[in-house]
């Protein structure tokens, strides 16, 4: 096939016209490295070739341009690929390689999002939904979960005194907050101990408070 024109398109691209009426969209990155002119005749099988190198480069490029700004899982970031529009085997390509430059580790964002859910209160439960859907495999999501010590009545006590406190002045909000905290995938038991021990220091607060007056 010999090459009738090249006109340069929009986002670094140039589609490349064939005598034969065939149109591709290369890179203009790759069409440079290619040596690509008008006039140039070239092969199915080199064709073949430069377009699965300007597919690869393209997916490389948007996959940077989506880890320079945030972290994501090797999963997370072939979704957006796919989503983009790259084909799944190109898109695979790119996690491959990104993985083996340590770009990419699933292990090393499971570890600091957990660390950040656990310093912001999130439960053990909750912020292992939150890893599988970010999509770190089920087993390594717990082993990272159970290389981190919680303190489940530390973290209930510091939500409690954040964003339930004033509820629970009164004792008839005391079963919302129970199931709220429920909810946010904390143990049955301790949210019961929690809120008994907030309540007990609640009612002892009280009464020093009457005393005085």
């Amino acid at each position: 096939m010999t090459v009738t024109d090249i006109k340069r398109e929009k986002k670094h691209l140039c589609r490349i016209v064939f005598s034969a009426g065939k149109e591709v969209l290369l890179d203009l990155d790759i069409v440079s490295e290619y040596a690509i002119h008008k006039d140039d005749t070239l092969s199915e099988q080199k064709l073949l070739e430069i377009i699965e190198a300007s597919d690869y480069y393209r997916a490389k490029q948007r996959a940077l341009w989506y880890l320079d700004r945030a972290a994501h899982t090797e999963k997370g970031l072939y979704d957006k690929l796919i989503k983009a529009g790259f084909k799944a085997k190109v898109s695979a390509k790119v996690i491959a390689r990104f993985c083996e430059l340590g770009l990419l580790d699933d292990r090393r964002y499971a570890e600091n999002f957990a660390e950040r859910c656990i310093s912001a209160n999130i439960s053990k439960r909750e912020t292992y939904r939150k890893l599988i859907l970010k999509g770190i495999p089920k087993d390594l999501a717990n082993e990272v979960l159970e290389e981190n010590e919680v303190d489940e009545l530390s973290q209930i006590r510091q939500l409690i005194d954040k964003k339930y406190r004033l509820k629970l002045e009164n004792p008839e909000n005391t079963q919302k907050v129970y199931a709220a905290l429920i909810r946010k995938g904390f143990s049955f038991s301790a949210v019961r101990d929690a809120l008994k021990s907030y309540s007990e220091e609640l009612l002892l607060a009280q009464e020093e408070f009457s005393e005085e007056f």
